[in-house]
C-alpha cells in the first residue's frame, strides 16, 4: 500500500528503525540536506515527515522562485533536490536548469504524479538523476534516494 497522508500514522506504514535504509550522512559526517520544491502543501508536509525520521534534513518550499532564491544562497549546502515537475510560475525543467547552473553537482530527483515516460521525454535534454512517481512507497523512494546519493560526494554510509 503506498504511503499517504491518511496512513502515515499507522505503525506499519513507516518503520525507520526496522528499515534497510541507509545512514543519511555525508563522507564528512554531516547530515544529508534536501530541498523539496512542490506547490502541494500536503506533499511538502508528507515528504518532510517521511524523510526526517531517516535523518535527512528537509527544507520544503512551495514557490519555485523562492526555492531558487534559497538554493542560490545555500547552493553548496544541499546534496539533493526533490522537485515536482508541474508547478505554477516555473515548470520543473526550468527549475532544474537553474539548479544545475548554480551547482552542477547537486542531485535532482523529479517527484511527480505525471507519467514517467512523458516526463523523461520532456526532460531528455537534462540529465535528471532520478524519478519518483507519486504516490510512492517510502522504501522505494529511499532506495532511489540512496542510489542517487551514492553517485555523489554525499555518499550515504551503508547501514
Amino acid at each position: 500500500m503506498p504511503l499517504t497522508v491518511d496512513n502515515i500514522g499507522q505503525s506499519n506504514a513507516v518503520n525507520p528503525a526496522g528499515s534497510h535504509a541507509f545512514q543519511p550522512f555525508t563522507a564528512d559526517g554531516s547530515r544529508i540536506r534536501a530541498l523539496a520544491i512542490d506547490d502541494d502543501e500536503e506533499f511538502r508536509n508528507l515528504i518532510t515527515e517521511l524523510l526526517e525520521p531517516f535523518g535527512i534534513e528537509v527544507h520544503a518550499v512551495a514557490n519555485p522562485v523562492k526555492a531558487l532564491e534559497k538554493f542560490t544562497r545555500e547552493k553548496d549546502d544541499f546534496h539533493l533536490v526533490l522537485l515536482d515537475y508541474y508547478m505554477p510560475q516555473l515548470d520543473g525543467a526550468k527549475v532544474f536548469e537553474w539548479l544545475k547552473k548554480l551547482n552542477p553537482n547537486v542531485k535532482v530527483i523529479i517527484v511527480s504524479g505525471g507519467e514517467e515516460l512523458r516526463l523523461r521525454k520532456i526532460l531528455a535534454p537534462h540529465a535528471i538523476d532520478g524519478y519518483i512517481r507519486k504516490p510512492f512507497r517510502i522504501q522505494e523512494a529511499l532506495h532511489i534516494i540512496h542510489d542517487v546519493l551514492s553517485k555523489t560526494g554525499a555518499k550515504p554510509v551503508p547501514h
